[in-house]
């Protein structure tokens, strides 16, 4: 038995000159799942939910709080709540499919939050809705003021390191997603190829644990970052 160690994801057909990726092709799946579950559990929402309604409503009240929490002004996390608790589900199920059984065995069958191409593009579609939202609501010359600061050569200097720090923001936001479960991947492979069956167990555990836990790091750091990005300069 092989066990197939790497960073991204690897073709597995073209299409119209392009390649899919193992990664690409599980997370476009994942995607439509989402998109059918929870058309499926909203399909007839009544003012007295039942049960399915009823527990969706309260997952989403639940993960709405948490968020809450941290921005302290409800209308923004109104605003990024769409986008944090899609990331947040999107990004847990990605992770939970490192606990299928022949991963890394199969070229076909790999978690996308294992690929660095996956986890960089989702830490940069993130922050680019959060810079154009921020342009929309503070306005294109109080948005620049962030980053251009002219009133003294130790303030413009201040101004580099805020565009330096958005953009490491954003490196760190997909590497540290991607080093976990890239960790976490490589260890499940080879406990489960030196010693089977029961041993990997506790790591199984372990690594859906890791997942959960990323997956909310990943979206609560969006959030936090959304509230600090569309605050008016002072």
């Amino acid at each position: 038995m092989n066990i197939h160690i790497a960073l991204t994801g690897e073709p597995v057909f073209s299409f119209l000159g392009i390649n899919f990726t193992n990664t690409f092709v599980i997370s476009i799946f994942i995607t439509i799942f989402m998109i059918t579950f929870f058309l499926f559990a909203f399909r007839k929402r009544e003012i007295v939910p039942g049960k399915m309604q009823n527990f969706f409503e309260f997952i989403l009240e639940t993960v709405f709080s948490i968020f809450d929490g941290m921005t302290g002004d409800s209308k923004k996390t109104e605003e990024i709540f769409p986008l944090a608790a899609t990331l947040f589900v999107f990004i847990l199920l990605n992770n939970l499919l490192e606990v299928i059984p022949g991963l890394g065995v199969f070229p076909f069958l790999r978690s996308p939050s294992s690929d660095l191409h996956f986890t960089l593009a989702l830490a940069i579609f993130s922050m680019m809705f959060i810079h154009f939202t921020a342009i929309k609501k503070l306005g294109g010359v109080e948005y620049l003021k962030k980053y251009i600061k002219l009133e003294s050569p130790i303030m413009a200097f201040v101004g580099i390191l805020e565009v330096l720090g958005e953009i490491t923001r954003t490196m760190s936001l997909g590497i540290r997603l991607f080093g976990n479960l890239f960790a976490g991947e490589i260890l499940l492979m080879i406990v489960s190829f030196m010693i089977p069956y029961i041993v990997p167990l506790p790591f199984l555990g372990l690594e859906i644990f890791v997942g959960f836990i990323q997956a909310l790091v990943f979206s609560s750091l969006i959030t936090v970052f959304y509230v600090t990005t569309t605050a008016e300069e002072h």
